[in-house]
Order: structure tokens, then C-alpha cells, then sequence
């Protein structure tokens, strides 16, 4: 597959062009196979420079001369002698998978501090492990970027539909009908692919992209037999299966372990905590009306790809479709996807996930996210019509705290919804966003 701009390249490519003296590292960080090395690769071509590259998964000899150098100046050294690299305003460093190393992460404040020209890329799939043991994560001298899966602009100009990839990105209203079904055909294939280049790349050339998908959660397995080891590989996986066939409900240790007791408890906590720090898991905390109510909450976990998470699901049970699902039960599955598309989507604009409740037992809204001075509500549902009753809860909230306007995604055409509560003056707006034009989200909130 050709290679696809990302929406996150401007600001890669900006920071390369960038002449500030003591620049900070910029550490590009995300899950394998995202597209984090296609992406450095292309911003830095268009700059320009010339690139001293490595791979620290790959270059074992020079991995062992990393973490055999004693000091900065003999890191400097093995930087000349191996790569040819001398700091500069036109040369960057980009070592790819440096997290494989176990010093490189000593050396990373020095990069700053000492080379006045220098521009340092270092990307990996799990740089938390960059700064472990007693190595300090050097704030203040690091710039972190998370490159995600494809957004669905990106997934329409790699299936060659470059004028709906540009219609997504704009701001035309109304969605004439047509043009909105034939959106929902390929956010339905959009779903069901992922955002794994990989994964997108097989289905557009007609393969079966679910042995795209099998092969990579398979090097995934690899790699955490590798860091956790084979005791707790178990329970990696379980955990996967436990976010994919619970997604949009709590998340709770026993979906991973039945009864599990203290000491398995601790370890599929530690376990989650890792996963999100390597950016394969998202975790949305719950808030409720009260600060002593929100700690009672559990909360909801979500898979990096939504594709992946339907592998992981739908084995052994049938597909379902945007479309031609029309069962309410059967599409409740669907509504978990959408939900944790969202999620996917808030998190790649840097948004917490966070959602809210009104008691342990209903009153739920998906996401509060961050508005213009107010947190604007954004509930998912995977329906291809809205009625009034679907708003009851987003108005309610409205009401309550006294907000302008509500945002609800799903897979009915869009539309505006004014809504006076009782005993108010001032009409409410409820958004309904169609889920393939989500990409629009912060015009909307902020307009």
C-alpha cells in the first residue's frame, strides 16, 4: 500500500523543521504496527535532513554498544563510529524500537542538554520501558506523540475514496441521503478492519485481512511472553478477551479470572496498568454527582484498534453489520464497537476518557468531553434512527448541570435537536453526529 499522510504528520514535521536551540526529545510513541516508522520516515524526507537511522530490535550489536557505553561522551562515539551521526541543525537521530535497549534511556536528558542543534526521534511500541528501574523519566526535556490506528479519513484514502476522505475532514452540511449510506458501507468495513494499516492494506487489495489481524495479535502474544513471561502471558490474554467481549460496560477483575484471589488480583491490575502504558489498552474513569460517589465506580476499558477487539470477539460468533443487523439484540455487540471507536478517537485528540453516572444502575453518559468552559456530554448509539426517548438521558444531564448542548454518535442521519427542559427558558442542543463524521466533533463542540 501506497503510503497514506496521517493527520498527526504536520505536527512531527514541524517539530523536525524546527531550528529551537536544545530541542527536546520527541519521543513518538504507540502499539506496533500503527505506522510509527512509516510516519518518521516520511516527515523527515520532507524536511529534508539527513537521517542517521537504527533499529535497536534489529541492530543487536549495536543495542550491546548502547548499554555497554559508561558515560554520555562514549555514547557520543559509538553514535559517530556506527551511524555517522554528528548533532547539527541539519541531521536527526531517529532510533526506532529504543526501548529494546536497557541505557539508552540514561542518556535521553543529555541529548537536550548537551547538543544545542540536535533533533532526536526516539519511537518504540513500549517506551515506558525506556525509563525503567532506577533511570528517571526526564521531564522537561521530552515532547510525547501517540500515533493511533487509522482515523476513518485515513482508512477512505487508503480504500482509494480520496473525496469522501476529504468530505469527512470538511465542514459541508446537509449529508444528502445517499452520500450517508454510502458512508455507513465502508465505516461498516471501517469497523470491522480496523485501523492497522496492515490490516486496512490486505482488505483493499481483496485478502482476508482477519489473517492480517491473527498475525499480528500473535506478535503480540510473542512480545508479552517476552516482558511478563509465561505465567502472567495468561492473563495478558485474558485480559484482551475480557475489554473485547465487555466492552461499554465495567470493567471488573472477575471477567478476566473468575474468583480470582488477592495475589492474581494484584497481578491482573499491575497487568492493565501496563497495557495502557504501552497504549493498547484506553481506561475511562467514571464520575458521579459526587466526588464520594465517583470512587465507587468502576472503570470502562477499551482496545487501541476496533478492529482487533472484534477479532478477539467475534470468534466463533457471527459478524454483525452497520446495516443489515436489524435486530435490537443482536446490534446490542455493535453499540460496544462504536462505543469503543469513540473512545479511540477522543483519546488520538489527547482528550481523558472519562464518563459519567448517575447511580450504579443507570443514568449513564459514554463521555464528558472537554468543551469550550464546560464538559459537553456524548453518549454512542448504534441505531439507524433517533426518536425523542433517545435523547431523555443527554437532557437530562443538560438540565441538570445546566449545559448548552449534547452530543449523540450513532448511525442516523444528522440532525439538531432543541430541547427545553422544564422550568427553563433556554432551549438545550443535542447533536446528532453520524458516527463516520466524528472527525468534525471539535467544530462542534467549540462552535
Amino acid at each position: 500500500m501506497k503510503y497514506i499522510e496521517r493527520t498527526i504528520e504536520p505536527a512531527v514535521g514541524e517539530f523536525i523543521r524546527s531550528r529551537e536551540q536544545h530541542k527536546n526529545v520527541l519521543l513518538v510513541e504507540g502499539a506496533r504496527q500503527v505506522g510509527k516508522t512509516s510516519l518518521v520516515e516520511h516527515a523527515s524526507a520532507a524536511a529534508g535532513k539527513r537521517v542517521s537511522t537504527a533499529n535497536l530490535e534489529r541492530d543487536a550489536r549495536l543495542r550491546s554498544l548502547i548499554d555497554g557505553c559508561r558515560d554520555f561522551p562514549e555514547f557520543e562515539q559509538v553514535l559517530a563510529d556506527r551511524l555517522k551521526f554528528s548533532p547539527g541543525p541539519d541531521t536527526l537521530l531517529f532510533i526506532d524500537e529504543s526501548q529494546e535497549s536497557r541505557q539508552l534511556g540514561r542518556f535521553v536528558r543529555f541529548m537536550k542538554e548537551e547538543w544545542r542543534e540536535a533533533t532526536v526521534i526516539l519511537s518504540g511500541s513500549t517506551l515506558s520501558r525506556l525509563f525503567r528501574d532506577d533511570v528517571r523519566y526526564p521531564v522537561g526535556r521530552v515532547r510525547q506523540i501517540v500515533v493511533s490506528p487509522f482515523c476513518f479519513s485515513e482508512y477512505l484514502l487508503a480504500v482509494g475514496e480520496e473525496r469522501l476522505a476529504a468530505f469527512v475532514r470538511g465542514d459541508e452540511w446537509p449529508v444528502l441521503p445517499a452520500r450517508h449510506e454510502r458512508l455507513l458501507e465502508l465505516y461498516d468495513r471501517f469497523l470491522t478492519t480496523g485501523g492497522l494499516p496492515a490490516a486496512v492494506a490486505a482488505a483493499a487489495a481483496g485478502l482476508d485481512h482477519s489473517e492480517v489481524l491473527a498475525q499480528i495479535a500473535a506478535d503480540y502474544e510473542r512480545d508479552f511472553m517476552r516482558v511478563f513471561g509465561e505465567r502472567d502471558a495468561v492473563i495478558v490474554a485474558a485480559c484482551f478477551r475480557s475489554v473485547a467481549n465487555f466492552v461499554g460496560s465495567p470493567s471488573k477483575n472477575t471477567t478476566v479470572i473468575p474468583t480470582p484471589g488477592t495475589a492474581v488480583n494484584a497481578r491482573i491490575n499491575e497487568v492493565f496498568a501496563r497495557l495502557q502504558a504501552w497504549h493498547l489498552l484506553l481506561r475511562s474513569d467514571q464520575r458521579g454527582p459526587s466526588p464520594d460517589s465517583s470512587h465507587a465506580y468502576l472503570p470502562k476499558r477499551y482496545l487501541f484498534d476496533t478492529g482487533l477487539l472484534r477479532h478477539f470477539r467475534e470468534l466463533g460468533i457471527p459478524s454483525i453489520s452497520v446495516l443489515k443487523t436489524r435486530s435490537a439484540v443482536a446490534r446490542g455487540p455493535l453499540g460496544g464497537g462504536l462505543e469503543n471507536q469513540v473512545a479511540i478517537e477522543l483519546a488520538r485528540g489527547g482528550r481523558p476518557l472519562c464518563g459519567w453516572k448517575r447511580t450504579p444502575s443507570g443514568g449513564e453518559i459514554d463521555f464528558l468531553v472537554t468543551g469550550h468552559r464546560q464538559a459537553v456530554p456524548l453518549e454512542c448509539k448504534a441505531s439507524l434512527t433517533l426518536d425523542r426517548r433517545s435523547l431523555r438521558g443527554i437532557a437530562e444531564y443538560l438540565a441538570e448541570y445546566d449545559q448548552p448542548v449534547g452530543v449523540i454518535v450513532s448511525f442516523a442521519p444528522h440532525r439538531i435537536a432543541a430541547i427545553t427542559p422544564p422550568g427553563s427558558r433556554r432551549p438545550r442542543r443535542v447533536v446528532m453526529l453520524p458516527a463516520p463524521l466524528l472527525e468534525r466533533l471539535d467544530a462542534i463542540i467549540s462552535g
